[in-house]
């Protein structure tokens, strides 16, 4: 699955980091889940890092846009 767009993206791992949220706070858990937690966890941190990564590309965008007002 390929996403184009910036809010593609952020709303794609806001469901995923929502899911991964619901799966660690489940009690009790079932047993897939119990053997996996911490895989669930690493993977929650590594989503939401990358939610912070594309974050920081929009303010970075928005600071040039304003600052340079376009490139001619």
């Amino acid at each position: 699955m390929e996403l184009r767009s910036f809010k593609e993206q952020k709303e794609y791992l806001k469901d995923l980091v929502s899911q991964y949220e619901d799966l660690i706070r489940n009690n009790p858990r079932n047993h897939l889940v119990s053997n996996f937690l911490n895989f669930i966890k690493d993977e929650k941190f590594n989503t939401q890092r990358k939610l912070r990564n594309i974050r920081e590309k929009e303010i970075e965008c928005i600071y040039f846009a304003k600052t340079f007002r376009g490139i001619n």
